[in-house]
């Protein structure tokens, strides 16, 4: 027996012991009747909420800390019902996507208590649009539809992005190729979300504060901005010396 919610609930009923595909599939053939939205309900709690790590419960609050990974944890069963990935889902997967999200929130928090309030900026537009994506990478979701990306596009690739374990950049890469990137574009939203020892990312920026504009006006974010949205074909993984001497070799073969 265990806690949930002030309730004693059996660990098979609540969905301690059930897989979550089986609770995602039962909920969604049942036209998300009660019953099995429930099962799948207790299972998100005994899983996902109460393993949540003190540092989140104390930064972010015990009881937001608890909300916002029900809402993003259900929100994300709900895609998933809908768009599987071709490996499977696993507590353990959902549990790292949940993570990702409160750890974003939590960085965007801890930039707003920095913030004097009379200094305090109402959000930008886009941020507004209550998309499923994350404050920063909505943002770059953003660049990417103003650089010629499709929204749809943008949205399917980032997701994909997103939908680790593994987070380097060379998972990130195939699974973003795996849904329909380029090698191009693969590398660049790699670049873009993960960085490297040398080069931090623009989510990475955006995470310590650095304003959009600052971040997004650099030549090398530029740079990948414009190979992951498909516009720029000589994109080798990154703003190396090695790339550059590789695209003026390309641009001398053409001339020649």
């Amino acid at each position: 027996m265990i806690q949930v919610q002030g309730r004693a609930v059996d660990q098979q009923i609540c969905g301690m012991d059930v897989d979550l595909e089986v609770l995602i599939a039962d909920a969604e053939q049942s036209g998300w009747a009660p019953g099995p939205s429930r099962r799948l309900a207790d299972g998100i709690e005994a899983r996902i909420v109460v393993p949540l790590s003190g540092r989140l419960r104390w930064a972010l609050g015990s009881d937001e800390a608890a909300q916002l990974a029900r809402v993003i944890a259900w929100e994300r069963c709900l895609e998933l019902a809908v768009d599987p990935p071709e490996g499977g889902v696993s507590w353990g997967y959902l549990a790292n996507l949940v993570r990702w999200r409160l750890q974003d929130a939590l960085r965007a928090e801890v930039i707003r208590r920095r913030r004097h309030p009379l200094t305090h900026q109402p959000p930008e537009s886009e941020v507004e649009q209550g998309s499923v994506l994350g404050h920063h990478l909505d943002r770059i979701a953003l660049e990417l539809t103003a650089a010629g990306l499709s929204s749809e596009t943008c949205r399917r690739l980032i997701h994909a992005a997103a939908d680790g374990p593994p987070f380097y950049r060379a998972g990130i890469v195939v699974r973003v190729r795996r849904a329909g990137a380029t090698k191009a574009q693969a590398e660049a939203l790699a670049w873009l979300l993960r960085g490297g020892a040398g080069q931090r990312s623009a989510l990475a920026r955006l995470a310590v504060g650095e304003s959009p504009a600052a971040v997004f006006a650099d030549p090398v974010v530029q740079h990948w901005i414009r190979a992951a949205s498909g516009r720029d074909l000589r994109f080798f993984g990154g703003p190396s010396r090695l790339g550059h001497r590789r695209a003026a070799g390309v641009e001398w073969l053409h001339a020649a």
